[in-house]
């Protein structure tokens, strides 16, 4: 029996996203995924960064319509039309209603259309580590997690980027608070009562765009845990600190603290990027290791550095690339009703923070 063929997949845009976090690992799995085309808006005959980044057998196209009307392309990145797969940037969808609405699209075909929504930071080195110690028991059941995304930016970028501009699905609770409740809804699933602050720290820009938040997940009961569960999740540009706190975890045999974040994105922004098959890719400095705390029988805390994991955001792509030759949805790590929750929690956050209220969270 002959091995699936590659998927031919095409890429919208030159931007940060694509260049980063897409192609580098499309790239690296010749036996999952072909780089068919690139839309570039402003190429030209003569003049494309695609062919000058990629080469000048990448083909190249201007309009949308030239990747939707070609049938050899079978996947994208990041659009659910024309009967096309999916790979979509998180979040899935600015709101619940346009989640719900893509994935009835797709299980309206036979078979489904895949939708991949790329939710990276499930395999960060220092998340792989802190989803380990607790799921094989060291921390024992866990009361209070805090995790943060924080950075020292008292000005705004520019550019006009969409993660400073105001509206619904902009901000940093959609760009990176979306990250920290998909961490949070994997460990512990979803939580019974949710509180939302969002706000503008720096008090530039659009009076109603958010660059901070804090928001706390209250969990009556976790499976499989005897105690209570309280999460506070955090994002702020304003933290003079070096390095940013990243986790927080108390239970009741131990702690967990992590500083500092997972190299990966850095390493994809060098010049020239590191390759993602690298021995060193994703792969955490020793001194940004987190401290493991241990209280002992005799009322004493005994501590230990925790080497990080190896993180591998090329596992989601590897994930990605298997669902999409077997055309089984089933089979993805983060399934779009998944990625519909992310958004159902940032919808609750932005609500609460409007009522100043205490939110609980309806389950099925």
């Amino acid at each position: 029996m002959s091995s699936p063929k590659p998927t031919k997949i095409s890429v919208l845009g030159m931007g940060m996203s694509a260049t980063v976090f897409h192609i580098p690992f499309i790239k690296t799995l010749p036996n999952l995924f072909e780089l068919h085309s690139i839309l570039e808006r402003s190429a030209t005959a003569t003049k494309s960064e695609a062919r000058s980044r990629y080469g000048n057998h990448i083909k190249v196209v201007t309009t949308i319509e030239e990747v939707l009307n070609d049938p050899d392309v079978q996947a994208v990145v990041s659009i659910l039309q024309a009967g096309k797969h999916v790979i979509i940037e998180k979040p899935l969808t600015p709101s619940v209603a346009e989640a719900d609405e893509l994935v009835q699209i797709a299980k309206s075909h036979s078979p489904p259309l895949i939708i991949a929504t790329y939710q990276n930071r499930r395999f960060d080195s220092d998340f792989l580590t802190l989803a380990k110690l607790i799921y094989t028991g060291a921390l024992g059941d866990i009361s209070s997690f805090e995790t943060r995304y924080d950075r020292w930016r008292p000005q705004l970028k520019g550019g006009g980027t969409w993660k400073e501009q105001a509206g619904k699905g902009q901000g940093v609770v959609y760009d990176l608070g979306s990250h920290l409740v998909d961490q949070i809804l994997v460990l512990f699933g979803l939580p019974d009562r949710i509180f939302g602050y969002i706000y503008n720290s720096r008090k530039l820009g659009p009076d109603d765009f958010d660059d901070a938040f804090f928001s706390t997940f209250f969990y009556d009961n976790v499976p499989g845990s005897n105690v209570p569960l309280v999460v506070h999740l955090h994002g702020s540009p304003l933290s003079a600190v070096e390095p940013q706190l990243r986790y927080s975890v108390k239970g009741t045999k131990g702690s967990f603290v992590k500083y500092g974040i997972d190299p990966q994105e850095d390493q994809l922004k060098l010049d020239p990027p590191m390759s993602t098959s690298d021995p060193a890719f994703g792969v955490e400095a020793e001194p940004q290791a987190g401290i493991l705390t241990i209280a002992q029988s005799d009322g004493t805390m005994k501590s230990e550095r925790v080497i990080s994991e190896h993180g591998r955001y090329l596992s989601w792509y590897e994930n990605v690339g298997e669902a999409l030759q077997e055309r089984d949805p089933s089979k993805l790590y983060v399934k779009p009703e998944q990625a519909r929750e992310v958004i159902h929690m940032v919808e609750l956050m932005y609500e609460s923070s409007r009522s100043g209220k205490v939110l609980q969270v309806p389950k099925a």
